[in-house]
C-alpha cells in the first residue's frame, strides 16, 4: 500500500494506479469486465483514495477498503462508458474495439448491469451510507444521460431557431454535474467514508469532488469543440459570443459560415480557448478553496487535494496544447 516519502500528484496518481490495477486484478475475474476496465486513466478512483488519505491523516488502518471501493467506483464508470458507446455509436474505446464491437450489443448491455450489480455489491458490503450514496450517484448518472440526450435535441432546436436559449446554460451546467461531476463527487465521498470521516467531512469532500469533476467535464468539451466534434460544451462560447441575440438569423449565418463565433468572440477581446479556460479555472478555484477547509487536517496529502484539479484539467487539454 501506499507510504513513504511523500510524492509529488502526478507520482501519487502512478503509484495509486498500479495499487488499484492489481486490485482489479485480484478481484474482477469476468474476462468482458476486465476488458472494458482495460485502458482506463482511473482518475475517479485516484481521487478516492486522495481523499481516504486526506482525511485520515496518512493513516492506513482502512486502506484495503478504501482500494475495494475504489473498484467498485472504476466499475461503474466504465459500465457507463460501455453504455454511452452503445448509444453514440462509437466503435473504439481506449484505442481498441468497444465492447458492443467485440461482443455484441446484447452481451455489452448485460455485461454493463453485470459491472453495475458487482459495483453495487461492493458498496453493499462495506456500508449503508455507501450502497445509498451509490444509487443516487447512479440514478444522476442515468438522468444526466438521458438529459444530455435532450440537451443535444435542445441544441438542434436552437440552431433551427428555438426560443428556449434563456436556461441553456443552467441546463448546460446541470447536465454535466449530474452526468460527470456526480461520479467525481461520490469517490472523494466515499474516500472521507472509509476514512470514518464525519459528516460535515464526507460532504465537503462531495462538494470538492463535484468541483474538480466539473472543471474535468468542461475541460473534456474544450478539447471535443477544439477538434471539430459540434457537442453540447459549444453552448458556453455560443452564450458567451451572442447571449439573447442568439436567434433564428443569427444561427442560420453561423451555419452557412456567414459569421463566425470565433471573430464574434474576437470582437469582444475573448476567444475559444479564454470561454473555456474561465470556465475550467472557476472550478479549479471552488474545489481549491474546498480543500483549504480547516476541517480537514493538514498534512502533504491535503497539499496534493490543491495540486489535484489542475492537474487533472491539464492531462484532458494537454492533447491541445492548453494549460490552465
Amino acid at each position: 500500500m501506499y507510504s513513504g516519502k511523500m510524492l509529488t500528484f502526478q507520482e501519487f496518481v502512478r503509484t495509486i494506479q498500479q495499487e488499484v490495477r492489481e486490485e482489479i486484478d485480484s478481484s474482477i475475474t469476468d474476462p468482458d469486465m476486465r476488458y472494458a476496465m482495460e485502458g482506463g486513466k482511473l482518475l475517479r478512483p485516484v481521487m478516492l483514495i486522495l481523499s481516504f488519505k486526506a482525511c485520515s491523516n496518512g493513516s492506513d488502518t482502512y486502506y484495503q477498503k478504501a482500494l475495494e471501493s475504489a473498484v467498485g467506483i472504476e466499475l461503474a464508470h466504465s459500465a457507463s462508458l460501455v453504455h454511452d458507446d452503445i448509444m453514440d455509436h462509437d466503435d473504439t474505446r481506449r484505442g481498441k474495439p468497444a465492447l458492443h464491437a467485440k461482443k455484441g450489443v446484447g452481451n455489452a448491455i448485460l455485461i454493463g448491469h453485470r459491472m453495475i450489480s458487482k459495483a453495487f455489491r461492493i458498496s453493499v458490503e462495506h456500508n449503508l451510507d455507501n450502497a445509498l450514496i451509490f444509487l443516487d450517484t447512479w440514478d444522476d448518472t442515468l438522468t444526466g444521460q438521458l438529459r444530455d440526450i435532450d440537451l443535444n435535441d435542445h441544441l438542434e432546436r436552437i440552431f433551427n431557431g428555438g426560443n428556449s436559449k434563456e436556461l441553456l446554460m443552467k441546463e448546460y451546467l446541470r447536465v454535466i454535474e449530474m452526468k460527470t461531476a456526480s461520479l467525481f463527487a461520490t469517490a472523494c465521498r466515499a474516500g472521507a467514508i472509509e476514512a470514518h470521516a464525519s459528516h460535515e467531512v464526507r460532504e465537503l469532500m462531495a462538494e470538492y469532488g463535484k468541483n474538480v469533476g466539473l472543471a474535468y467535464q468542461i475541460a473534456d468539451d474544450m478539447v471535443d469543440i477544439a477538434e471539430g466534434r459540434l457537442e453540447e460544451g459549444i453552448i458556453m462560447p455560443l452564450m458567451r459570443a451572442y447571449g439573447k441575440k442568439l436567434d433564428k438569423d443569427v444561427i442560420e449565418m453561423l451555419k452557412n459560415g456567414r459569421i463566425s463565433l470565433e471573430e464574434e468572440l474576437e470582437k469582444q477581446g475573448t476567444s475559444l480557448e479564454d470561454v473555456y479556460r474561465r470556465g475550467i479555472v472557476k472550478y479549479v478555484n471552488k474545489s481549491q478553496e474546498n480543500a483549504s477547509s480547516p476541517l480537514i487536517p493538514d498534512s502533504p496529502y491535503k497539499t496534493l487535494l490543491k495540486e489535484a484539479p489542475v492537474y487533472i484539467a491539464n492531462k484532458m487539454t494537454e492533447k491541445i496544447g492548453v494549460t490552465v
